[in-house]
């Protein structure tokens, strides 16, 4: 074992090599156990920590009858980390259920993470779940999308399940249809006005794609309408569509196309969802 540091607190944990050991958060403990009360308390057979693939995952909360594995997630995690752990689950015929602690939870910007724990539905688009202080209500946020014009979550709306009813009113609950909402866009006026004044204010992005059309001998003025995105597009893209839309313009031989980053996704909307840019920029060329 090894001392280590975590911001204030120490603890510790396997030498470098060994299997990774961290401790749990009084928050992590805290929401792992109303969540198992809650299961217990709608007539389940709930089971914390229980070790599946050979000691290789461990179910934050499970019910076995079900092979449900929900999992509290309040530490980071990567991207690959996630994929791993969710092909782990479904390798063992486990559903996993992913729901999200405090620092995943919107408190006036989504945190940049949270988008890799998306889940899609038709009746509720991109959604999320979140769990935060005093653990008596699971947040549903729903209709998630990106915003046009920058890194920015927009979400068409929050429900909110108190954890008194129990688990069958809570299947019917998640399924009802929310409608989608309007969410807000920008215009191409709107998106150059916003080019001209990061330029002046010498963004680096933007002083980058300065210099990239000077080369070209073209300026900010001359992108084409179509190169710009006005409505809000889904959250689970890593990549910006508008320097993709603008070196396709300008001819980059591998123009860097945003890639679906959704592990949680079933195979049939991985396959629906990888399409979704060539489809938005055929549909930009029509504008």
């Amino acid at each position: 074992m090894v001392l280590r540091r975590r911001r204030r607190q120490w603890y510790f944990c396997h030498a470098p090599g060994q299997k990774r050991h961290l401790p749990e958060s009084a928050d992590h403990l805290a929401g792992k156990a109303a969540l198992t009360a809650w299961l217990a308390a709608g007539g389940l057979a709930p089971e914390n920590e229980r070790v599946i693939l050979a000691g290789e995952q461990r179910i934050d909360v499970c019910v076995p009858d079900l092979l449900l594995a929900g999992e509290y997630q309040c530490s980071p995690l990567t991207l690959g980390e996630l994929t791993r752990r969710h092909d782990s689950y479904r390798e063992a015929a486990w559903r996993d259920w992913w729901v999200l602690g405090e620092r995943y939870g919107p408190t006036g910007r989504w945190p940049g993470q949270t988008a890799q724990f998306c889940q899609y539905s038709p009746a509720l688009g991109f959604y999320v779940y979140v769990l935060r202080k005093p653990f008596t209500e699971l947040e549903l946020w729903h209709h998630l999308a990106r915003a046009p014009h920058m890194a920015q979550w927009l979400a068409g709306g929050v429900d909110r399940f108190p954890l008194a009813q129990d688990w069958a009113v809570f299947q019917r609950w998640h399924n009802r249809v929310r409608p989608a909402p309007v969410l807000p866009g920008i215009s191409v006026p709107a998106w150059r006005d916003r080019l001209a004044w990061q330029s002046q204010r010498r963004d680096p992005r933007v002083q980058r794609l300065v210099q990239q059309l000077y080369r070209q001998g073209k300026q900010l003025t001359a992108i084409p309408a179509w190169c710009f995105p006005t409505r809000p597009l889904p959250p689970v893209f890593a990549g910006s569509f508008f320097n993709w839309a603008i070196q396709t313009w300008l001819g980059v031989a591998v123009p860097p196309v945003p890639q679906l980053a959704a592990p949680l996704f079933t195979p049939a909307e991985q396959k629906k969802w990888a399409g979704f840019p060539a489809r938005w920029l055929a549909q930009q060329h029509q504008l």
